[in-house]
């Protein structure tokens, strides 16, 4: 069985819908074809952890985020913080 491994950033707003949804995709497809699986790491990235840090992922997110399949991703913006940052 193959085990995929996905960092999750629900980011902000509608994404922590759409990241709920997403998962419930992903693990409906792992149960249907039974050769899949799904690891599924969740990361605070997004409007929040920028009025706590000053950034929107920490210094070695890009690194951290190397060590998985794939990323799931909600959707980041905030009417206070300017869209070139988020």
């Amino acid at each position: 069985m193959a085990e995929y491994k996905v960092a999750v950033i629900p980011g902000d707003g509608v994404g922590l819908e759409v990241i709920e949804e997403g998962r419930k995709a992903l693990e409906a497809v792992a149960g249907v074809t039974g050769g899949l699986s799904f690891k599924f790491t969740e990361f605070p990235w997004g409007s929040a952890f920028y009025r706590e840090t000053g950034k929107l992922m920490p210094d070695d997110g890009i690194e951290t985020l190397k060590a998985f399949d794939t990323i799931l991703f909600g959707a980041v913006g905030d009417p206070d913080i300017p869209d070139h940052i988020t």
